[in-house]
C-alpha cells in the first residue's frame, strides 16, 4: 500500500470514531436547562432567625444546619405575614430557595403548624 492510502484509510477511520464522540455531547441549551432547574425544596426545623441580617437558619436530618437569606419578595405561608412569625425556634418549615453560587435565598416559606 502506498502511502496516501494508508493516510486516507486513517483519516476515513478517525472521522467514523470521533464523530459519535462530538455529537453525544448535550447542546448548550439543554446544559442551560440543567443549570437552572432549581433545588428540591428542604424541609427542616428552624433554629434561628436574624431578621437584621434577613438570614435564618434550619436543621435538617440529612443535611445538617442550612443558613439561608430571604428578601420581601419572600413569600411565607402558614405564619403572620412577617418574618417574626417565623421566630419559634423548633418550627418546622419547607423552604424553596434558589441557588447563587453557595448562598441559598429562600423564595417561599412554609410554617408547619405545631403538633
Amino acid at each position: 500500500m502506498s502511502s496516501s492510502t494508508v493516510a486516507a484509510v486513517l483519516i476515513v477511520a478517525l472521522s467514523l470514531t470521533a464523530g459519535p464522540a462530538f455529537a453525544q455531547k448535550p447542546s448548550p441549551e439543554v446544559e442551560q436547562q440543567k443549570k437552572e432547574k432549581p433545588p428540591t425544596p428542604i424541609t427542616g426545623e428552624l433554629v434561628a432567625v436574624d431578621e437584621n441580617a434577613k438570614t435564618f437558619s434550619i436543621k435538617t436530618a440529612s443535611e445538617g444546619e442550612l443558613k439561608f437569606s430571604y428578601s420581601e419578595k419572600t413569600v411565607i405561608t402558614g405564619a403572620d405575614k412577617i418574618v417574626s412569625g417565623l421566630a419559634g425556634a423548633g418550627t418546622e418549615v419547607t423552604v424553596t430557595y434558589d441557588s447563587h453560587g453557595t448562598a441559598k435565598v429562600a423564595t417561599r416559606i412554609e410554617v408547619k403548624p405545631k403538633k
